[in-house]
């Protein structure tokens, strides 16, 4: 006899009469209500400043080339002298900021749908309302402006510097969106994207980048500016005190950089934490690219130091975390213990070096510890433990994609022995190739490929073996292949990055109701093409620019994004 449950029904098939459909019709996007209403993160700057260093002076600067004017060791001519070893092909374009112009409405049109929406959507299983979602930049990449408003020199400068640095993107201009920020913060809260995550440059902030040196007041106007304009607009901040761009006098090598740190970042949160509710010390100090595994303590005292007077110094009531990168390794065969191993001992290397002492209250993973001598790399001692352990509020990944993990051809022992070998010291091979030669997703135009597949046992490594209170996806994006060669009307409608996005979200969804991850939030790298160290061709924005008016394009990813957590955050 047949069930009569709705599984076994067929469907039921007529014929009627065929009429054109309106399939698409003129829609337009929904802006942010303003401003943001918020409780105070902090006390204000006027009830905190005494907590300042008493030798802190501020100061302006202006970069006058082989300027006399002064023998003060942070004077006029010194700040010049900074910047002796750096000369640039370009000049900036504007050097004020832009007054904005309300977004047209006609730049606010949804694209044209690329599917027929099902008419019983799912609509259980959603993101929770309080949900952090938005994009994302960096102010080395976005600014422009390199030697404008008294900014010190980074070590990142050389990009792009004379002489060429092999056909590099000069710096001084990329998206100008230092003089253009109000415009770009327009565009954010005309779409309804309420988080922008962003940094603040220390070298704008202390030019020298060194305890005790001058605060440039420009650069103090300059970001107070940003914030309060987030603010009147509906968009909440999330700020980054260094993305990469560290100054040149104090590079994280340095034995005294955990002072000169903590220096600058007291300059910014004693002005700007009542207003900042998410705050990031350091952007991907672990990311693997030219490592030095023995300043990872300085990251460790200076992130911890910088916690730790944010909660008990200023009692700051927001939420403070660093980014880590990874880009996940899994076993290139699953069932081989040594592939396992070899994922697991790139996952010590990458993450468990500060992942143990701040999560777990642990010392360096074995693997790491074995490989270096204690000369190199001296275990942490139980005070340092003790001081770094819980001072993150939670854990904050960058996995733009997924890697497979397989020994070296000399394997993992003899490997470490020879620390000639290429793959030294963390000795472990990674490939996009499965076993089977297939790629294990789409790829892109540099390293990122497609893998949401993997994402949620991405998820449950970070959760289980690091068990933090949350996950931030503090970055994630594709940038489409050749996207630089292609036509305007061609490379705005990026439905591959439209589909990255919507995988990985949906993964989220299931590691939030299915694996009960706690995921928090998801800010999209990045809210425009930027100059990704050197080169415009990897194109990771949601928007483009043109690099001669400067003039942003919403591509139609930024409005599928929009649609897809605005759809699927709960209203509760």
């Amino acid at each position: 006899m047949a069930s009569n449950s709705a599984s076994s029904i067929a469907p039921q098939f007529t014929y009627g009469t065929f009429s054109y459909a309106a399939l698409s019709t003129t829609r337009y996007a929904t802006p942010l209500p303003s401003p943001v209403t918020y409780a105070a993160y902090a006390p204000a700057f006027t009830a905190v400043s005494t907590l300042l260093p008493l030798n802190a002076t501020t100061t302006t600067y202006s970069l006058v080339p082989n300027a006399t004017d002064s023998a003060d060791m942070f004077g006029q001519s010194a700040y010049s002298a900074l910047w002796n070893a750096y000369s640039y092909n370009l000049t900036v374009p504007f050097t004020t900021t832009v007054s904005p112009t309300p977004v047209a409405a006609t730049d606010l049109i949804y694209p044209p749908p690329t599917y027929t929406p099902y008419s019983n959507p799912v609509t259980s299983n959603l993101l929770p309302a309080d949900f952090v979602w938005g994009v994302a930049g960096s102010a080395w990449q976005v600014e422009g402006g390199l030697q404008i408003e008294g900014r010190g020199p980074a070590v990142l400068d050389f990009i792009g510097a004379l002489p060429d640095t092999a056909g590099a993107t000069p710096p001084v201009t990329t998206t100008m969106n230092y003089f253009l920020y109000k415009q770009d913060i327009l565009r954010l809260a005309a779409l309804g994207i309420p988080y922008y995550s962003f940094s603040i440059a220390w070298p704008r902030i202390v030019p020298f980048g060194k305890e005790g040196s001058p605060i440039n007041q420009q650069a103090l106007d300059h970001y107070e500016e940003v914030i309060d304009f987030c603010l009147e607009n509906g968009v909440t901040p999330v700020v980054t005190l260094v993305h990469f761009d560290y100054p040149l006098l104090t590079p994280p090598t340095s034995d005294t950089f955990p002072a000169h740190f903590l220096y600058y970042a007291k300059q910014v949160l004693t002005r700007f934490a009542d207003r900042v509710p998410i705050w990031v010390t350091f952007n991907e100090p672990n990311n693997l690219s030219g490592a030095d595994f023995a300043y990872n303590i300085n990251i460790l005292l200076s992130h911890s130091a910088v916690y730790n007077f944010y909660k008990d110094v200023l009692k700051g009531t927001g939420k403070m975390t660093l980014k880590l990168s990874n880009n996940f390794a899994v076993p290139l065969d699953p069932t081989s213990a040594n592939d396992t191993a070899a994922a697991l001992r790139y996952q010590d290397f990458l993450l468990g070096i500060l992942g143990n002492p701040l999560f777990l209250g642990q010392n360096y993973p074995d693997s790491v510890q074995s490989t270096f001598n204690t000369t190199y790399l001296p275990p942490l001692t139980d005070a340092q433990i003790e001081q770094f352990n819980g001072t993150i509020d939670f854990f904050s990944i960058d996995p733009y994609t997924t890697q497979f993990a397989t020994p070296p051809d000399v394997g993992i022992e003899a490997c470490i022995a020879d620390p000639s070998n290429v793959l030294w010291p963390v000795c472990v091979n990674t490939t996009f190739l499965q076993a089977d030669g297939w790629l294990d997703g789409n790829p892109s135009n540099d390293y990122v490929h497609t893998t949401p597949a993997f994402f949620t046992e991405h998820m449950s490594y970070l959760w289980n073996t690091f068990k933090p209170s949350g996950i931030l996806i503090s970055e994630y994006g594709f940038n489409q292949y050749n996207e630089a060669l292609m036509a305007y009307d061609i490379a705005r409608f990026d439905t591959l990055r439209s589909m990255y996005y919507q995988e990985f979200v949906d993964a989220m969804r299931m590691c939030i109701w299915d694996m009960g991850i706690n995921i928090i939030g998801a800010l999209a790298w990045a809210y425009v093409d930027n100059d990704e160290f050197g080169s415009f061709s990897q194109r990771y924005g949601l928007q483009s620019f043109n690099e001669t008016t400067f003039e942003r394009s919403f591509k139609r990813s930024i409005f599928d994004y929009v649609d897809l957590f605005t759809n699927l955050v709960s209203k509760d």
